[in-house]
């Protein structure tokens, strides 16, 4: 098994850039599934109905969130069907969505989990770690893969330690910066961040001046996201092949034609 997990989507400008070269780049990496990250999706913060039909229509089969999840308040809405195929932070204290997202591949199960990193945060967050070990006595699947999102590199790492052996696979996103630090210890593959899907000239996918002008001045002004047609598509590949696995980096441009 052969899965592509992209980094988090950033905009509507790179969900048009998906439309146009996912399954190009699916297919040239010969992957089996697809799963993405996408809080950043709609505006920059969060996931409307339509964006996440927008994915669904790309074949993607899994889709995790981070500390946007509920940043649309539409997602309400949809996200308690049982055939919406979004996990959302399982250390978040909420009745609205899935702690864990089971994803049948052929005879094969695999369950995502989405984590919340408590280093950095303003939200009152359970413990990740225990909350994991909550996690492990309910799920029940061939494979356990966990996106981290999250800032601290050291709470990353940490709970990547602490769960080797036990999960297949722990993917960081949340600072959209691509790390090179991908392993596979004791079974379990990791990279601290898979990076982002989104503009190249911006600022962690915002408009590069709004940001620049926010640091200059300390005064808050609301950001977007950057409007630069040269998107930077960002991941990995974790490859499950019996006992054996492997992670792989992937980091792409593509330019668009934007109207």
């Amino acid at each position: 098994m052969r899965i592509l997990y992209l980094g988090d989507i950033v905009g509507e400008i790179t969900l048009k850039c998906l439309k146009e070269n996912l399954n190009t780049l699916k297919n040239d990496l010969k992957c089996n599934m697809v799963f993405v990250n996408a809080e950043n999706l709609t505006q920059g913060k969060g996931l409307i109905y339509k964006h996440y039909k927008a994915l669904k229509e790309l074949g993607i089969s899994a889709i995790s969130m981070g500390n946007h999840t509920f940043s649309k308040k539409e997602i309400k809405d949809y996200i308690n069907n049982e055939d919406v195929t979004i996990v959302r932070p399982a250390n978040l204290n909420t009745e609205y969505g899935k702690e864990i997202l089971y994803v049948k591949y052929n005879d094969k199960t695999i369950a995502l989990v989405n984590m919340l990193g408590r280093v950095y945060s303003n939200t009152p967050l359970d413990c990740p770690f225990k909350t994991m070990e909550r996690l492990l006595k309910e799920i029940k699947a061939d494979y356990i893969f966990v996106d981290f999102h999250g800032d601290a590199t050291s709470e990353k790492k940490a709970f990547f330690y602490e769960f080797a052996g036990r999960v297949d696979a722990i993917v960081g996103s949340h600072t959209h910066v691509q790390t090179s630090d991908e392993e596979t210890y004791n079974k379990t593959s990791y990279i601290t961040d898979m990076g982002m899907c989104g503009p190249h000239l911006s600022v962690i996918g915002d408009d590069k001046d709004m940001v620049i002008k926010r640091f200059k001045t300390g005064v808050f002004e609301p950001l977007f996201v950057s409007t630069d047609n040269t998107i930077d598509i960002n991941g990995v590949v974790i490859d499950i092949n019996g006992e054996v696995r492997k992670i792989e980096r992937i980091s792409k441009k593509y330019k668009i034609n934007v109207d």
